[in-house]
């Protein structure tokens, strides 16, 4: 059962510079959802060599709040496979880090 998960160092840098204003409206957590699910819906596919997990950790209750096991459910009907705990904190890091790299995700909190 996975309770804590770190995102990239990278999504932390994004998330303080390019998306640091938004936080005065949206909540880390929220940003972050809405990249998830916007590289889930681009079909970026997780190569977990690439992976980085020595970024910001969040609690899994708090970065995807009392629908976690859905969020769950999703990326594995996603990668059409049952997740290892690690799997699915691999490919919610890496999915979280393609949103938030993508320039086109800013305009989804216009």
């Amino acid at each position: 059962m996975i309770t804590r998960l770190k995102i990239s160092r990278s999504s932390a840098g994004l998330l303080s510079h390019r998306y640091g204003g938004l936080q005065q409206q949206l909540t880390p957590n929220i940003i972050l959802r809405n990249a998830l699910m916007f590289s889930l819906n681009n079909g970026d596919v997780c190569d977990e060599s690439t992976v980085d997990l020595a970024g910001t950790e969040f609690q899994i209750s708090t970065l995807l709040g009392t629908n976690a096991e859905i969020y769950f459910m999703l990326i594995n009907e996603y990668y059409k496979k049952n997740l290892k705990d690690d799997e699915m904190k691999k490919r919610i890091a890496f999915h979280i880090e393609c949103g938030l790299k993508n320039e086109d995700f800013k305009d989804v909190f216009i």
